[in-house]
């Protein structure tokens, strides 16, 4: 049976998101917003420091959305704004726009990906999501991320955020030695990253045919994938995923693929 397609219409990712930013927002409003943030996301944040990033993303998504051009800054609260209430202001106008805007109408975004509003439903997904699981870290208690939208969220690593991950900051992405063949043992899903003599690797996928000797194997549910990529899964208790070349796999990671 084949792999579900990914990525997923644009308009499916707003019911996830709302859930998503529901969720984000009870965090918002009953955590101790001093609580650090753990090293693999900030060694300088705190919870508050997360809300307001995110409140703040939410709200240039939309600007973003409306202009169909860059939004130079992401806004922030004020300084004795209350965190939850602001955050749940940036999201309602997040959903609001998203609600009247269609997906294929001309807007900017930062990959290599066709610049159409869609790009924002599933980016801003994903955004949420992944902070909401760094909350989660912040607090001890993660919670599960569903299979397919976890199976989603690395496709769009590595094949939105992967394509420019030279400007996150600003090394280049670690060169390939041969191909890497990333797997989800419980979604199906398969990319093969290979060395394409440009600054990042060609990626095939979802759905990519098995290749002959990987020099490395990625492989593992699409959530403990996900949180590897996204390096919120440190690599020391990760490397149970990993097969063949693991320091290779370990300087893709530090290449900072993702934001």
């Amino acid at each position: 049976m084949e792999p579900t397609a990914l990525p997923l219409a644009a308009r499916d990712y707003l019911d996830p998101l709302a859930a998503e930013m529901a969720a984000f927002e009870a965090i918002a409003r009953k955590a101790d917003l001093s609580v650090p943030m753990p090293a693999q996301v900030s060694r300088y944040w705190q919870l508050r420091d997360l809300v307001a990033h995110l409140g703040g993303i939410h709200r240039w998504a939309v600007e973003n959305i409306r202009t169909g051009k860059r939004a130079r800054q992401v806004p922030k609260p004020d300084d004795d704004a209350d965190l939850a209430d602001w955050y749940r202001a940036g999201a309602d106008l997040l959903l609001d726009e998203l609600a009247r805007t269609d997906p294929d109408a001309p807007c900017w975004n930062f990959s290599t990906v066709p610049r159409a509003a869609g790009f924002w439903f599933r980016r801003q997904f994903h955004e949420t999501l992944i902070h909401g699981r760094d909350a989660d870290l912040a607090l001890g208690e993660l919670r599960p991320v569903p299979q397919l939208l976890a199976a989603d969220g690395v496709d769009e690593v590595l094949r939105v955020m992967l394509a420019v991950g030279h400007r996150w900051d600003g090394k280049p992405v670690t060169t390939l030695t041969g191909p890497v063949s990333v797997e989800l043992s419980d979604t199906g899903h398969r990319w093969v990253l290979t060395p394409s003599g440009n600054r990042v690797p060609a990626v095939s996928g979802p759905r990519a045919a098995a290749v002959d000797e990987p020099v490395a194997v990625v492989r593992g549910p699409a959530e403990q994938v996900l949180l590897l990529l996204w390096q919120r899964l440190p690599f020391a208790d990760g490397t149970h995923l990993v097969s063949g070349d693991t320091d290779l796999v370990q300087r893709l990671l530090k290449s900072q693929i993702t934001p």
